[in-house]
């Protein structure tokens, strides 16, 4: 399940960096700004709150307009010790890798910067 919640964060990162098609250094800075509002959230209620609002000001904000969408199966599991910290770990995790990714491409290499 973390594996899942992972490939999730790290293609919703892709999303917001290349979302941002005229500006790419504003794609990262958003995801930046989502990374550094939830990381030091210590409790599940609140960490996934502050993710959801940020994930939704990015889609419904007219300036920002990223097609970004969340799992179901986060708001259904009951997170509580451990398995939210692996939670927490798998979204940022992949959101982070998402930042270091150097392609515009998919998964492999295609497409990346020379």
């Amino acid at each position: 399940m973390f594996e899942r919640i992972y490939n999730w964060a790290w293609h919703t990162g892709r999303n917001i960096i290349e979302g941002e098609r005229y500006d790419r250094n504003r794609g990262e800075k958003l995801l930046k700004e989502l990374v550094f509002e939830i990381r030091g959230e210590e409790t599940p209620g609140r960490f996934l709150e502050r993710l959801s609002r940020r994930l939704l000001e990015y889609k419904t904000n007219v300036a920002i307009q990223v097609d970004v969408q969340m799992p179901r199966e986060i708001f259904e599991g009951k997170w509580q010790g451990d398995e939210f910290y692996y939670l927490k770990s798998a979204i940022l995790t992949g959101f982070l890798n998402a930042l270091a990714y150097p392609g515009r491409g998919g998964v492999g290499g295609e497409g990346e910067d020379e």
